[in-house]
């Protein structure tokens, strides 16, 4: 994989590691926020252990870029979906803000380990 690559997924695992331990520990906060977007309590371990899941894949990924290929699309419509729940439910910029910058950053990645 190139450098732009390699620098995204650092930024990304920076990103996904703790979110996804918070989502997994069902931090107050975050519970706060999902409740408004539909999402049950009792889910957010399993949006955490994919997280957690795509973490593991952009880490192997390094070494296998069809891997890193993968964990980015699969990024990608993970929070291409995050963004279209905040706008179904009609949320704010700012809450919104964060998912759509994630799947710029996740569609950058994509991009990145495509490209020679």
């Amino acid at each position: 994989m190139n450098n732009v690559a390699n620098a995204l997924t650092l930024l990304l695992l920076a990103v996904l590691v703790p979110t996804a331990v918070l989502d997994i520990m069902r931090n107050p906060r975050i519970l706060a926020a999902t409740s408004g977007l539909g999402i049950p309590a009792e889910k957010m371990p399993v949006l955490g252990g994919v997280k957690l899941l795509a973490a593991i894949g952009l880490l192997v990924g390094t070494d296998y870029v069809r891997l890193s290929q993968l964990t980015g699309a699969c990024l990608v419509l993970y929070f291409a979906i995050a963004v279209l729940t905040h706008l179904r439910v009609r949320d704010g910029l700012r809450n919104t803000a964060p998912a759509f910058a994630l799947l710029v950053l996740c569609g950058l990645h994509l991009l990145a380990s495509i490209a020679k």
